[in-house]
């Protein structure tokens, strides 16, 4: 349940700031989530990973039909690939990279601040 909170957290809180803020206000949604929500690694890298990739490669996709492909095609020119479609796959992925690398930094962040427990004479 967590994991599906804090992925819409991502996305919801990334998409309506981002309309004021640079494209890096990701990453700082996914340390913030990552800060107060708190899990382990596996978890929060998922949960950053399928955040930033959703949010980015669907609004790729969005900008890509409301403009009819004019700039995607354009861009694709200089690829060696021949495909707009491969395009939105990279944009996903450099969103999904930059939301894991932030949850992370916040999950870890969290850490330091966290009291360790003292080993029993008896664990």
């Amino acid at each position: 349940m967590k994991l599906i909170a804090r992925i819409l957290l991502i996305i919801i809180l990334s998409y309506l700031l981002s309309l004021y803020f640079p494209w890096w206000i990701l990453m700082v949604v996914a340390f913030v989530v990552g800060f107060s929500i708190p899990g382990n690694g596996i978890n929060l890298f998922i949960a950053g990973f399928l955040g930033g990739g959703l949010l980015w490669m669907s609004y790729a996709w969005y900008i890509d039909i409301k403009t009819e492909s004019i700039l995607s095609n354009k861009i694709v020119a200089l690829f060696p690939f021949n495909d707009s479609i491969f395009l939105l796959i990279l944009t996903g992925i450099i969103g999904a990279l930059a939301g894991a690398l932030g949850i992370i930094s916040g999950g870890s962040f969290r850490q330091l601040f966290m009291k360790k427990k003292q080993k029993s004479f008896y664990s």
